[in-house]
């Protein structure tokens, strides 16, 4: 009798193991154990619901202890797991590790999958054990897109769905298709969707209403500049049971023609990604093994969309717009194996290796000028090379008891080649020149050598009680943006801004990794009679080398040039999740109250000054209720107010607030109606995560002055439905 303990069980584990067991005589499976911290998924769940409404796959991680999601786009909104965001998270897309290709992240990892075709999403603290993935502070988000089915008898199955939704604030229309057929040995399946919207509107007026810019359209004084967006996603899979195994292919193709960026200086004007994803797994008498072997393409451009102003003329020189160009290119290769040693323990060992390359290349612009000339190198064959091996035993000591022990071994590599500007020349303070060769004399090629560990323990008190209580330390080496953009003139640095705050940025070769050291207990408990279920988890977190920013000029405009560097950080917090079973009536239904509530507060302690862009305490709450076919949730958002702010980069105060959304669905056989409302009350706020407007105007160089700028106010009522149908 064998006891497999186990890390995230994903639907899709799940799956591959029932297709096991019917194959393999020898396993026979008790029970499953999770490992300590592997799931934080309490309180507001992602609803079937939520995923066919939503747009963003970002969004979602709102609905996790601890998760928010950062502005960042239409589609691609930028995750923040308890004060860590964007790539200090591991992110995984059906076990391929991405990352983004872009000055500004507008094609962060999640804007490539849809949430109408995720069938698992797992979000993981800084606590995940070693296995889950290196290179990361903040924690791991897992997505599943596949779920192969396969066949029960000899008679081939077919299914699908088909979908549609409007939200009226931004004139959102989408539409998806998902087909899949079988037997007893092949799944095939494909996904495709298409989303196009318009610029969305506050609940109030934020600003005064006009020309967006002299050669730009008119925006109304609520209306959000550079919202607008349009993509499309297709993706064709094809799986393989052979015996013990599962073999699978995915192929898939992201292109986004426009995505404009309210909290950014220019927009994204064309995004193509290409993915091939194989990957094998098995189930044996003595384990399990997984092996992936992916490759990602990403071709990314930028410049000026309707709303930000097009043509610049300085002393007789004119300027037609900004284009620039990113190609990312990612292979990568993965092998993970649990052996199961004996009844108590399981020892999961595994290897990594990731190649990645960039070059971000600003085209030389066609009027004249400063930006004529020379291409901009940015980033010249920039290179970020990641080898890691790890091992990790988890014990199950007792019943009541388990234990994950684990070390991982990461080897970074980063390079670039030589750079110059548009000109070599430093005139009019542009300092290209002087910037370009001091970055092609340093040392560009650097080595870190990263280690974590991760000591993870729950103990189950009861059936329905346990007490979780963890340790790790996990490194992550300077992305290439970090490391190697190398122009201080400001209207090179405005252009590398990961952070949507306005600011100018400047790389530093010498960054060395960031390194969290992180404690947290969680506490579990469940009522007896299953009526009412709560999880507190505190945490605390010290950051070595975090890397921040220190001011390098103060501007003319009221926004800073800044330079990266490894400073010191703190970061503690609470998250609690809740939920209760009401009371059931005859002609109600069941009612139930769902609750989350986030607290998190970081400290940059060289530079004393909280950290950049941390949500304040914020409380979730909503009463569902379930009636044969009919379900209904009203949801209430508070956020305090926003008055721990970062001093370097100036960020903006924002007011609390308080928000409604409604949601309800009815079920009639195969077809589900969705009508939602947004934000009920057409509250005005600034989003607390929202970064500084820079939806319209002069947004080159110093066009906008922060003394008249505003954070970016969030999207005001919406009246939302959506229609699908299943087969």
């Amino acid at each position: 009798m064998k006891k497999i303990i186990v890390g995230v069980c994903t639907n899709l584990l799940i799956t591959s193991l029932a297709v096991a067991e019917n194959r393999i005589e020898s396993i026979n499976i008790t029970k499953e154990y999770e490992v300590p911290f592997s799931d934080n998924n309490l309180g507001v769940g992602v609803t079937r619901n939520e995923k066919i409404m939503s747009n963003d796959s970002g969004k979602l991680i709102n609905n996790f202890l601890g998760g928010n999601s950062i502005n960042n786009g239409g589609f691609s909104s930028l995750p923040m797991i308890q004060g860590l965001s964007d790539d200090r998270i591991k992110i995984k897309i059906d076990g391929m590790d991405l990352i983004a290709s872009c000055a500004n992240h507008m094609n962060a990892p999640l804007s490539y999958s849809d949430p109408v075709n995720i069938k698992n999403i797992s979000v993981l603290a800084g606590l995940s054990a070693v296995d889950q993935g290196g290179d990361n502070i903040g924690g791991v988000i897992k997505i599943d897109t596949v779920q192969p089915i396969f066949a029960v008898d000899e008679n081939p199955i077919f299914f699908g769905e088909v979908g549609t939704k409007y939200k009226s604030n931004n004139k959102a229309t989408s539409a998806n298709i998902s087909l899949n057929t079988s037997d007893q040995d092949t799944a095939i399946s494909y996904f495709g969707s298409y989303v196009k919207a318009d610029n969305y509107y506050a609940g109030g007026a934020f600003k005064e209403a006009g020309l967006a810019a002299p050669d730009r359209g008119y925006l109304d004084g609520d209306e959000v500049g550079s919202s607008a967006y349009k993509n499309q996603n297709h993706q064709f899979s094809i799986s393989k049971a052979i015996d013990n195994e599962i073999y699978q292919v995915i192929a898939a193709y992201h292109d986004s023609p426009y995505e404009n960026f309210n909290n950014q200086r220019m927009d994204s004007v064309g995004n193509k990604n290409y993915q091939l994803n194989v990957s094998q797994k098995g189930e044996y008498a003595w384990g399990k093994l997984t092996s992936r072997i992916y490759i990602d393409d990403t071709n990314h451009k930028h410049n000026f969309g309707p709303d930000k102003q097009y043509t610049y003329t300085n002393m007789g020189n004119t300027s037609l717009g900004m284009p620039m160009e990113a190609d990312g290119f990612t292979a990568g290769l993965a092998v993970d194996s649990e052996i199961f040693m004996n009844d108590q323990d399981t020892l999961k060992v595994g290897s990594e290796i990731q190649y990645y390359q960039l070059d971000d290349t600003w085209n030389s612009n066609s009027g004249t000028g400063m930006m004529t000339g020379n291409n901009f190198l940015n980033i010249n064959n920039g290179k970020r090379n990641r080898f890691d091996v790890y091992g990790q035993l988890d014990s199950l000591w007792t019943e009541n008891w388990i234990t994950s022990i684990g070390a991982r071994l990461g080897i970074v590599q980063t390079d670039a080649d030589n750079v110059n500007g548009y000109n070599q020349t430093n005139a009019m303070g542009s300092n290209q020149l002087a910037d370009s060769d001091a970055f092609n004399a340093s040392k560009r090629k650097q080595t870190d050598e990263n280690f974590d560990i991760s000591l993870l323990t729950r103990y189950n008190m009861e059936e329905d009680s346990s007490v979780e209580l963890g340790y790790s330390m996990k490194t992550r080496s300077p992305n290439l943006y970090q490391r190697y953009t190398w122009s201080t003139w400001t209207m090179a640095a405005n252009m590398n801004n990961l952070y949507g705050d306005g600011n100018g940025y400047v790389g530093d070769v010498d960054l060395k990794p960031e390194t969290a050291h992180k404690v947290g207990l969680v506490l579990n408990h469940t009522d007896p009679n299953k009526n009412w279920r709560i999880k507190v988890n505190p945490y605390y977190t010290y950051i070595s080398d975090y890397i921040d920013a220190n001011v390098i000029a103060d501007r003319t405009d009221g926004y800073r040039n800044l330079k990266f560097a490894n400073q010191t950080a703190t970061i503690y917090g609470l998250d609690v999740g809740a939920d209760m079973h009401l009371f059931e009536t005859l002609n109600f239904g069941n009612f139930n109250l769902l609750s989350k509530f986030n607290y998190q507060k970081g400290r940059n302690t060289d530079s004393d000054t909280d950290l950049y862009n941390m949500m304040p305490p914020n409380l979730t709450l909503a009463i569902n209720q379930n009636v044969g076919s009919w379900s209904n949730n009203l949801s209430m958002i508070l956020v305090d107010e926003k008055d721990d702010v970062n001093s370097t980069r100036q960020e903006r105060e924002t007011a609390g607030f308080t928000k409604f959304d409604l949601v309800s669905s009815y079920q009639w056989k195969s077809v589900s109606i969705i009508g939602e409302v947004e934000n009920i009350l057409d509250k005005s706020y600034a989003d607390p995560l929202g970064g500084e407007y820079l939806g319209q105007g002069a947004t080159m160089s110093t066009g906008i002055n922060r003394a008249n700028g505003t954070q970016v106010y969030a999207m005001g009522r919406s009246f939302n439905v959506a229609l699908t149908y299943s087969f």
